[in-house]
C-alpha cells in the first residue's frame, strides 16, 4: 500500500496512530517525524503514498508543510489527512492545500480507520490513473497526465490541449506538429473520442449531453463542444 509519512510531535499520538495502521495493513510502512522540515526532506528523497500531518508542529505549521508538498509535482494530488485539536479557524486552512480529510483530537480508532482507508483507496486510484504522455515541441517537451486532458481542439496545423486537474486548475497549451488522429494514437485511451472534425473529448470530463443541440458540456468549462453529424452515432453509442 506504500509509505505513510506521519508528522506529529506528540509521542503518544504517534504510538497510537502506528498501532491503528498496523491493524489495518501490514503492507504500509509508517515513517514519523516531529519536525516539518525533516519530513519535507524525507518526502523529497522517498516516495510517499499518504501524509498524516498534525497542524501544530515543533518548527512550523502542518498547513505550511502541506503547501510545500503541493508544490512538488509528485505530491500535487497525494492524499493528506490533517489532525488537530483545534476545530475552528485552523481547519479552514485545509481547503487551501486540498487535503483529503481531517481528524479532530481526540479521535478514536473507528474515526481514524475510516479516514485512513478512504485516503489510501484514493492514493491507489490516483496511482493507477496517472499515466502520462509527452508531447515534443521544437524547444521543449510537454508532459500531460492523461486523465487531466479534458479535450483537444484543432486549429489547422496546431492543436490546443485543454486540461483540468483534480484541484480544478484549467490550462490551455498550443502545440504544433500533431493532427487529431496522431493525438488519439498517442493518447491510446478508449475514454478519448473524436466528436467533431476539430475536437477530441475525454469522456471522464463530460458533465451533460445535449443530443438535440448536438453539444457536449464538460465539467469546469463554460463553452460547449460541438458534435458533428459524421461522429454523433458512434459517439452516442460509446457513452
Amino acid at each position: 500500500m506504500g509509505n505513510v509519512l506521519l508528522v506529529e510531535d506528540n509521542p503518544n499520538a504517534v504510538k497510537k496512530i502506528i498501532q491503528y495502521i498496523s491493524k489495518i495493513s501490514s503492507e504500509s510502512a509508517v515513517v514519523s517525524f516531529a519536525e516539518a522540515g525533516v519530513a519535507l526532506q524525507y518526502a523529497k528523497d522517498n516516495e510517499v503514498s499518504l501524509f498524516i500531518l498534525d497542524i501544530q508542529l515543533e518548527d512550523y505549521k502542518g498547513t505550511s508543510l502541506a503547501k510545500q508538498l503541493r508544490q512538488l509535482p509528485e505530491y500535487k494530488y497525494t492524499p493528506i489527512i490533517f489532525e488537530t485539536a483545534l476545530a475552528g479557524e485552523e481547519l479552514s486552512a485545509y481547503r487551501d492545500v486540498k487535503c483529503y480529510s481531517f481528524l479532530v483530537k481526540p479521535f478514536d480508532e473507528e474515526e481514524f480507520v475510516a479516514a485512513f482507508c478512504d485516503a489510501m483507496g484514493l492514493s491507489s486510484q490516483i496511482n493507477q490513473q496517472a499515466r502520462t504522455i509527452q508531447v515534443e515541441q521544437k524547444q521543449f517537451i510537454l508532459e500531460y497526465i492523461v486523465p487531466d486532458i479534458a479535450y483537444v481542439e484543432s486549429f489547422g496545423k496546431r492543436l490546443a490541449v485543454h486540461t483540468r486537474n483534480r484541484i480544478s486548475d484549467i490550462k490551455e497549451d498550443m502545440i504544433s506538429g500533431y493532427t487529431l488522429a496522431g493525438m488519439l494514437a498517442l493518447l491510446d485511451d478508449p475514454e478519448f473520442v473524436q466528436c467533431h472534425k476539430s475536437y477530441i473529448v475525454n469522456k471522464r470530463h463530460i458533465e451533460k449531453i445535449d443530443k438535440p443541440g448536438r453539444q457536449i458540456f464538460l465539467k469546469g468549462f463554460a463553452e460547449p463542444i460541438p458534435v458533428g453529424n459524421k461522429y454523433q452515432s458512434a459517439l452516442w453509442g460509446s457513452l
